[in-house]
Order: structure tokens, then C-alpha cells, then sequence
């Protein structure tokens, strides 16, 4: 039985023994898990603490009586404790119980540092910021302003004095020096870059500083308020007032609290901010020299403050500077006298320089006001003659669209009649209908080989018949001429296979073009048209010119005053575009224009004879003879001519007076050429007949002009000696012998009718840039006189006719002979025909 209590003992032992040390383990993990939450309860609140760190020690470990150790107030710490001393192995649980104080008081002391440490952290925080305020003051102040800079200072050092610790109070009384000396350098070189690297260059020479411990600086601060630093002396304050500079003794004491390689990067810092000063200086004046004159013309005032003398004496030194200043007051004046004259019309600028001209005796400023207002002058006269419809356009902008935005035919049309206009109003020498950036921009789209030539042809053209009047029409093909030989030049330089002949070639077929587009838009917009357009269109221009002939120029009224019952335009507005559409059928219809107009007036003619409504063979006129019958007829059919010139003048809103004396001259010379075709007609059916009377001849030798009668051949169809005189008698020196022989003359081939005398006409206009000169005894147009008259074959082309008076046109054939020339030819003509000749 002993033995068997003495195992049972034994083994209860082991038992006590491994149960303590479980619960020693126990206890210990415990301990451990309960140092991790004071630990982590330590950070969070030191990072939930105010920056400065007040009262993180008691919310975390209470208040604790020094006198008995005991703690009066609880923190988290007591909270933490209670509520892990239940979890502690019962066995454990008094020891870990005693140990709290031990615990508290080692916690404690732990917290009571790290509150340290963030008050230190939290003054050392909110110094910077004082130090970094403090020192830009003075950097951005005046480092003239001495008592402002040590007010400055000084309330840094009493800021200092009541950091609570020596190291960083230390610390930062040693970098509060140097600060505020760098920035009191800093505000010198802000304002003289120039004297502050003259003042660093001596001491940094001499390298002496006074930051090298804390008895220097109390030594040099007992020295510089033994002089005075600070406060306003008589003399310094005067010295201020005078010279402007900052105290030079307060500058050298403040540069010695830096080191040397303080000094170093401040001197490199004045001497680069001495050249940035300079190169703005200068760029800054050669900047205002560029562009003030601009400015001023063009706003009347310069919006910063215009150098002075001194600024350009300073940037080309004393010599230079004096003459760029007077070169720039002068050029200054100019833009002025300028921005005065660039809204007045040119009559009033000439006045103006009339008002100005000095005399003989006029004083040295007058003559320089007047070469002022002449040089301004000569400026804007200059930049209107470059590109007047730019000017205009600058000058009132807003008026018409931007030239850049404008994209249709319309507004084309409407912005060059406003430039046309402005121009003309303000008196400019020479009128231009497009601005130079618009003919390049139109001229380069033209050119552009990327685009099909009907749609290049077809847009230009519809450009220009917006623009109804035909000078300007020709002045913007002349405009878009220059403005493209530029643009198709520089395309003929990237393809190296083009010769210069290609390139001439080019150059011509541009003109070409742009004369066609300019002379017959409608015509160009014709031809590129898709070709089943074009019968289409043709066959309506020809009714619209035959409705224009039957009406006697009162179709396009009437068909306005139709339209305006069913549109909400004006009738004006309804008539200016049949007029329009009227001009561009009889300009697509060229030389077939007339033809379709007059087969128009002959129906309507036709249709008054048949009904009856004529003067032709009333009255009496029809039973008399010879020149009386002649007269009386010729007298009806010109009234008759003048009542339908006056009605086609009503039509078309010309002059009717003019147009009734046309219409006359024309019935009566159309009378009088008809009976004259007639009595010819007679003559040659009865000569081709061989039974001529006698009685005939004199009728037509009676009633017929001269010059009529001389084309026909006399004495049976033999020319007189008269006729015959040039080609057969002998040669004298009065009489020299004929230029063409009978078979030379017999081969000419007359040329047929290319061209109307209208539309030859007009291509003079373009080409002269003049309108065809007029009769100045009729008052109308010159006649189309063929230099190589058509008869001889000459060609109905513009370089064969120039105009003459009809008086000239006659005088010029016969003095050369034509007209028995002709008649020559006509009987000899018909000899050949009959066989009479061999």
C-alpha cells in the first residue's frame, strides 16, 4: 500500500507540476496577447492625438497621485486590463493582477515620450511654416526697409525662445539667421540683381561668416544692435530717400551669417538674374520697337507703358539708344497720324497734307509734323493701292461675311458689291473686287489638278455670274491670274518632265480660262454641263431670246408680273432674275443670240403684216414712183421703226427717245435697202436673161444710193472705164498699178460669219478695259470695221477689226478700192458662168 501512495503522489505531483506549467504558458500567451492591444491601443491613439500631442498620456493611462501612487483617473489602458484579467489562468491571475502599476508605470512613461516627441514634432512643424512665411516677406519686400526686415527677425527669434526643446531650439535659431539673410539678398536681387552680386563679390572673396557657433551670432547680434541695425536714423533715412539702396552696413553684417557656398549660389543667382534682366530689357524694347507702331495704328494707344529714353540708353548704350528712342518717337507719331487717316476717304488725306505743308518760312516743327502726317499718308494710301478690298474689309468688319466663311455664289456677290462700294465711297485710286487672300484661295481651287475641270469650271463660273457687272468680272479674272501663276508655277516645279514651253503653255491656257469664265460665265457653266443637260438648256435659251423678239423686249415683264401672283417676292426682285436669266441664255447662245431674237421680232412682224397692223404700203406710199414713192415709203416704214424701237426701249427700261430715233434710222435705212435688193434682184434675174430693160437701170441708177449703184456693173454688164480704170488702164505715177491681179482675186474665198458684232464687241471691252467708243455724231456704237475685210477672206476674229465711225468704215473700202474691186469680181464672176470669158 505504501508503494502504491507513493506513485499516486508521484503522479498527482506530475499533474500539479504540468498543469502549472500549462497555465504558465497559458498566462503567458495571455500576457502577450494583452501587450499587442496595449501596443496597438498606443498607436491608435497617438494618431487620434491632437498634432500637438495634448492629453495622449491620460487618455491612454489615466492620472496617477504622486504622493500615493494610486490612480485617480482610468484610461483605456484600466480598460484593456479588466477585460483581459478574466481570460488569465486563475492561478495566474493574482500574479498578472500585481503586476499592473508595474505595467502602468512603464506604459506610462513610454506614452509620456511619444507626447513628447509630437509636441516637438508639432513646434518644430509650425516654425517651418513661420520661417518659410517670414522669409518670403522679406524676399518679396523691400530690402530697403530695414526696421521691417528686423521686426521681422526679431519676432522670429521670440518665437524661437519658446520652443521647449534646446536641440531644435538651437537648430532652429542658427537656420532663422541664414534664412532671413538669404532672403534680404534675395529682395536685393529682385530689385538690383547688378549691386547684389557686386555687394556678394567682396565677401565671398573674404569667406567670413558668424555661423560657426552660438557665441558668434550673440556676438554679431550684441554688434548690430550696438550700431543701430533696425531702427531709422536721420542719416540712414535720408541715404533711403536719396539713393533708394539697402543699408549697406545692415547687407554686409546680414551676408555674414551665410556660408560660403551660400554666398556662391546667391551670387550665381544674382548674376543670372542681372542677364535675364538684361535680355528682357532688351527684348522688351526691341519688342515694343516691332510692334507699338502696329499697335498704335491700329488701336490709336499702346496698352503698356511705352519705353523711355533711359530703357534704350540702358539696352544700346548712351549713343545708340539716343538715336533708337528719337527713330521710335517719330515711328510712334507716324502710327498715330496713322490710326487718324485710316477711316478717311483719300480726298481727305490729300487735304489734310495740303493743310500741313509748311511754307518758305515754317518753323523745324512744322516741317517735322508734316513729314508725320506725310509718312502716315504714304502708309495708308500704300496699304489701300496693295489690297483695297482687304482694307475696306478690315476697316468695317462685320459689314459682310468673313472672306474665309464665304462659300456660295451669293455671298460672293454680295460681299464684293459692299467692298466695291466701300471702296468707291472712300474715294480709293484703285478698286479691287476680291481681297488678295480670297483671289488666292479662288485661283488656287481652280488650278487644283485633283478636281475635274467641268466641277473647277463650273464652280468658278458660277462665282462670276453673281457678279453681274462685266469690269469687275474682268478685274477678278485678272486678280485671280496673278494670284495663280504663283500656285502654278510651284506645281510646275515638282514634276521635273515639264519643259519651259509646257510651263508658258500653262500659263497661257490659265488666261485663256479665266478670260472665258470672266467674258462668258454662263457660256463656260454650258459646256462643262453634262452633255444630255445641254440640249435641254439650249433649247430653252433659244424660246426665252424668241419670246424676247416676238414681245419687243417684254417677255421677261411679263413673265415677272406672272410669277409675282404666286410668289412672295417683289416684282422688282421677280424681274431682276429674268433679266438675269435673259442675259446668261443670250450669253450661252453666242453668235446664235441675235439670230434667235431677230427670227422672233420677223414672227411678230410677220404676224402684224398678215393682221394688218403696218404702216408699209398705206397712206398713198405704195402708187408712187421714183425718188417721191422712195421718200414717202422710207418716211412711213421710219416711223414705223421708231414706234417699234421706242416699245423694245419700254421692254428692256432704256431710253425710249434714243431707241425711237434708232428704230427710225433703221426702218428707213431697212426701206431703203430692201427696195434697193429688189430693183438688183430685178436687174440680175433679167440680165441672167439676157433681157435687161433699159427702164430698169434707170430706175435703180434714180432711186438707189451711189455707192449702190456703183457695185453693180453698167453698159450691159461690161464695167466702165471708170470700173475698169484700176485693173486695166496703163500704170502711171498717179495711178500706180493694182496690188491683186484678176486671178488673185478670183481665188479669194469669203469668210462666213464666226462671230456677232456684239459679241466681238464685248471681247474688245475685255481686252481694252474701255467700253466700244460711240459715233459722236449718232450716239451710237462704231461699227465692226474688218481690217481684212470678210470678202477677201479675212478672219471675223478680234485681232482683225477695230472700230470706225460709218463715215470711216465706207471712206476706208473705198479709198482702197473695194467696193469696184468687188463689183469686178462679181462680173467677172458671172462672165466665167456664161462662158463669155475664155
Amino acid at each position: 500500500m505504501q508503494g502504491q501512495g507513493d506513485g499516486l503522489s508521484a503522479l498527482a505531483e506530475h499533474y500539479r507540476q504540468m498543469t502549472e506549467r500549462q497555465e504558465a504558458f497559458d498566462a503567458e500567451l495571455a500576457r502577450r496577447r494583452f501587450n499587442g492591444q496595449i501596443a496597438q491601443a498606443e498607436d491608435e491613439a497617438t494618431a487620434n492625438a491632437p498634432p500637438d500631442g495634448g492629453g495622449l498620456h491620460e487618455a491612454m493611462y489615466g492620472l496617477v497621485d504622486p504622493r500615493n501612487g494610486r490612480a485617480v483617473k482610468s484610461g483605456l489602458f484600466d480598460t484593456l486590463f479588466d477585460a483581459a484579467l478574466p481570460g488569465m489562468p486563475e492561478t495566474q491571475r493574482a500574479t498578472f493582477a500585481g503586476q499592473k502599476e508595474a505595467m502602468r508605470a512603464t506604459g506610462s512613461l513610454r506614452m509620456a515620450r511619444r507626447q513628447l516627441q509630437r509636441r516637438d514634432d508639432y513646434e518644430l512643424a509650425e516654425w517651418t511654416k513661420v520661417d518659410t512665411m517670414s522669409t518670403a516677406a522679406i524676399a518679396n519686400g523691400d530690402p530697403n526697409d530695414t526696421a521691417n526686415f528686423e521686426a521681422i527677425r526679431q519676432s522670429g527669434f521670440d518665437l524661437i525662445a519658446k520652443i521647449g526643446n534646446p536641440l531644435i531650439r538651437q537648430t532652429a535659431e542658427a537656420a532663422w539667421r541664414t534664412n532671413t539673410a538669404k532672403a534680404l539678398v534675395q529682395a536685393m536681387i529682385a530689385q538690383d540683381p547688378k549691386r547684389a552680386a557686386e555687394m556678394l563679390g567682396p565677401t565671398l572673396a573674404g569667406s567670413r561668416t558668424k555661423d560657426d557657433t552660438v557665441g558668434a551670432v550673440a556676438s554679431a547680434s550684441t554688434a548690430m544692435a550696438a550700431k543701430g541695425v533696425g531702427k531709422f536714423t536721420p542719416d540712414a533715412e535720408e541715404a533711403v530717400g536719396a539713393a533708394s539702396e539697402p543699408d549697406r552696413d545692415t547687407a554686409l553684417d546680414v551676408i555674414t551669417y551665410l556660408k560660403p557656398g551660400d554666398i556662391a549660389a546667391l551670387k550665381d543667382q544674382a548674376n543670372i538674374a542681372t542677364a535675364a534682366r538684361m535680355v528682357d530689357a532688351r527684348a522688351k524694347v526691341q519688342l515694343e520697337e516691332q510692334n507699338a507702331p502696329a499697335v498704335i495704328a491700329a488701336t490709336g494707344r499702346y496698352p503698356e507703358e511705352q519705353p523711355t529714353a533711359q530703357d534704350f540708353v540702358d539696352v544700346y548704350g548712351a549713343d545708340e539708344g539716343a538715336k533708337h528712342f528719337e527713330d521710335f518717337t517719330t515711328t510712334a507719331g507716324v502710327a498715330s497720324a496713322v490710326f487718324d487717316m485710316r477711316g478717311a476717304p483719300n480726298q481727305a488725306i490729300h487735304a489734310q497734307l495740303r493743310d500741313f505743308e509748311p511754307g518758305p518760312s515754317g518753323s523745324q516743327e512744322e516741317r517735322a509734323r508734316y513729314e508725320t502726317k506725310a509718312g502716315a499718308a504714304q502708309f495708308v494710301l500704300g496699304a489701300r493701292r496693295a489690297d483695297p478690298a482687304a482694307y475696306v474689309s478690315q476697316m468695317f468688319p462685320g459689314r459682310h461675311s468673313d472672306w474665309n466663311n464665304i462659300t456660295t455664289p451669293e455671298d460672293y456677290s454680295a460681299a464684293i458689291t459692299w467692298v466695291v462700294a466701300a471702296q468707291q465711297e472712300m474715294g480709293f485710286d484703285k478698286i479691287l473686287p476680291l481681297p488678295w487672300s480670297a483671289a488666292e484661295s479662288l485661283a488656287a481651287k481652280f488650278i487644283d489638278p485633283s478636281v475635274p475641270w467641268p466641277q473647277r469650271q463650273t464652280d468658278l463660273s458660277a462665282i462670276f455670274l453673281a457678279v453681274r457687272d462685266q469690269p469687275l468680272r474682268d478685274e477678278m479674272a485678272r486678280q485671280l491670274y496673278k494670284s495663280g501663276l504663283p500656285r502654278l508655277r510651284q506645281n510646275a516645279a515638282t514634276d521635273p518632265d515639264l519643259t519651259p514651253a509646257d510651263i508658258e503653255a500653262r500659263k497661257d491656257a490659265l488666261a485663256v480660262g479665266l478670260l472665258t469664265v470672266a467674258s462668258h460665265p454662263a457660256q463656260a457653266q454650258y459646256n462643262a454641263a453634262p452633255f444630255w443637260l445641254q440640249p435641254l438648256q439650249a433649247t430653252d435659251d433659244v424660246v426665252r431670246l424668241m419670246a424676247k423678239g416676238i414681245s419687243f423686249g417684254h417677255a421677261d415683264k411679263a413673265a415677272a408680273g406672272l410669277n409675282s401672283l404666286f410668289s412672295d417676292k417683289s416684282y422688282e426682285e421677280l424681274l431682276a432674275a429674268e433679266r438675269t436669266a435673259t442675259e446668261d441664255a443670250e450669253d450661252r447662245a453666242g453668235s446664235a443670240a441675235l439670230p434667235a431674237e431677230l427670227l422672233g421680232g420677223a414672227i411678230a412682224g410677220h404676224g402684224l403684216v398678215d393682221s394688218g397692223i403696218t404702216l408699209t404700203g398705206r397712206l398713198g406710199t405704195a402708187a408712187l414712183d421714183g425718188l417721191t414713192g422712195l421718200a414717202a415709203r422710207t418716211a412711213v416704214a421710219s416711223g414705223e421703226g421708231a414706234l417699234y424701237g421706242a416699245a423694245y426701249a419700254h421692254g428692256a427700261d432704256e431710253d425710249m427717245l434714243s431707241a425711237a430715233a434708232a428704230g427710225a434710222l433703221w426702218g428707213a435705212g431697212g426701206n431703203i435697202l430692201g427696195e434697193g435688193l429688189s430693183a438688183i434682184r430685178r436687174q440680175v434675174t433679167a440680165r441672167l436673161t439676157g433681157s435687161l430693160e433699159r427702164s430698169t437701170a434707170s430706175e435703180l441708177a434714180g432711186s438707189g444710193p451711189a455707192s449702190e449703184a456703183a457695185d453693180v456693173p453698167q453698159n450691159g454688164g461690161a464695167p466702165t472705164a471708170t470700173e475698169a480704170g484700176p485693173f486695166e488702164s496703163s500704170a502711171t505715177p498717179e495711178k500706180p498699178p493694182a496690188k491683186i491681179t484678176d486671178e488673185e482675186d478670183l481665188k479669194l474665198v469669203p469668210t462666213k460669219r464666226t462671230m456677232t458684232s456684239r459679241a466681238l464687241r464685248k471681247e474688245w471691252e475685255v481686252l481694252h478695259r474701255r467700253p466700244w467708243p460711240k459715233d459722236p455724231k449718232t450716239g451710237r456704237n462704231m461699227d465692226v470695221s474688218h481690217e481684212k475685210a470678210l470678202a477677201d477672206g479675212g478672219l471675223d476674229h478680234l485681232s482683225n477689226i477695230r472700230p470706225r465711225t460709218r463715215e470711216d468704215h465706207i471712206r476706208h473700202h473705198t479709198e482702197a478700192g473695194d467696193f469696184k474691186r468687188w463689183a469686178k469680181r462679181r462680173w467677172l464672176k458671172q462672165k466665167m458662168s456664161s462662158g463669155g470669158i475664155m
